[in-house]
């Protein structure tokens, strides 16, 4: 039970989350929202809207998101205990671990290091509007990375542009250094040792849905367009990259109930990689602000070319990316 005093402070939490969540939730009903707030050594769960419209099932703290992006964060993580345990560091060449990179031209330019602070430079049509209309295999994305070439007035290092092709490149670079998958690095390094027993990096099954149990599918949300027209399926993974491991993380607010202060792998607590972990201060805060940014309506700021807006960021009904659960979110 709470005491009274507690019971004040969750009303004023409420009030406060629904100030700012309610005005951005659709007005037809289609979509929600799921937002979990840590305050004084408890876990507080607000919850709006529908999870799925045909199936009558509201938003609850243990619907199963598609969390798109938020999944560089964990990759941020495996990368900065890398850097700590000295397995890899900043400035090594993504082509030491991508082999098929050293016949490449600007590329063999890019550190590891680079690629997760997002200040590698590397653009490329996957990352911006006007999207691509095909999937790149792993063959045609290690050929497209050769043939990359810097915009004119950029060094890798000098600025920091978004990108999803970073982060699809230092996945490759965790699994080749490791000799493991990058859902088994996640499980075993971040997800795992912090009891995140409903977060996982789930294998694209042919029809485009993430391979889950069950019982965890009949928890998944369903995406909506603009228009209120569901997008593909409960547990749709849409993606610019076919090949093992690109596929989008599935999460729900109730992870956050009883694991605080959390522990990674090595034993060490996570706000342990919120301090530098070298002299590059590669910091895991840092790597959380580049990849966690509120996007409602700003432009993605970037240095050494021109900033763009993605309209699909910009409300509630397509909180992350073009085409990541559009009308639900989880906060």
């Amino acid at each position: 039970m709470m005491g009274t005093g507690e019971a004040a402070q969750g009303q004023i939490v409420q009030g406060t989350i629904a100030q700012e969540i309610e005005p951005r939730l659709p007005h037809d009903g289609i979509g929600g929202a799921a937002v979990a707030v840590r305050i004084d050594g408890r876990t507080l769960f607000f919850n709006y809207g529908s999870a799925d419209i045909a199936q009558k099932r509201p938003i609850t703290s243990d619907s199963l998101f598609n969390v798109a992006s938020i999944r560089k964060v964990f990759e941020a993580t495996v990368v900065a205990q890398a850097f700590a345990q000295s397995d890899l560091a900043f400035d090594d060449p993504v082509s030491r671990y991508v082999t098929e990179l050293q016949q490449g031209g600007d590329i063999r330019r890019v550190t590891v290091g680079q690629l997760a602070t997002h200040t590698s430079g590397l653009l490329l049509p996957a990352d911006h509007p006007p999207w691509v209309t095909q999937p790149y295999t792993l063959a045609e994305f290690i050929r497209t990375l050769n043939d990359w070439k810097l915009s004119e007035g950029q060094e890798p290092g000098r600025q920091r542009i978004y990108t999803h092709a970073g982060y699809v490149l230092l996945q490759l670079v965790l699994e080749r250094r490791f000799g493991r998958p990058i859902a088994a690095l996640l499980d075993d390094q971040v997800i795992a040792p912090l009891g995140l027993s409903s977060t996982m990096v789930p294998p694209r099954a042919p029809d485009g849905r993430a391979e889950l149990a069950p019982a965890l599918m009949s928890r998944a949300v369903q995406g909506y367009a603009e228009n209120g027209e569901p997008v593909g399926k409960p547990g749709d993974q849409q993606t610019y990259y076919d090949f093992p491991g690109t596929g989008q993380m599935f999460s729900s607010a109730g992870i956050w109930r009883p694991y605080w202060p959390p522990t990674l792998a090595n034993g060490r607590p996570i706000r342990r990689y919120v301090r530098p972990c070298n002299s590059r201060s590669v910091l895991f805060s840092r790597l959380m602000r580049v990849t966690l940014r509120r996007w409602h309506g700003r432009s993605r700021t970037t240095t050494g070319s021109s900033s763009w807006t993605n309209p699909a960021v910009s409300t509630i009904r397509r909180p992350i990316s073009a085409s990541f659960l559009p009308r639900s979110l989880a906060l």
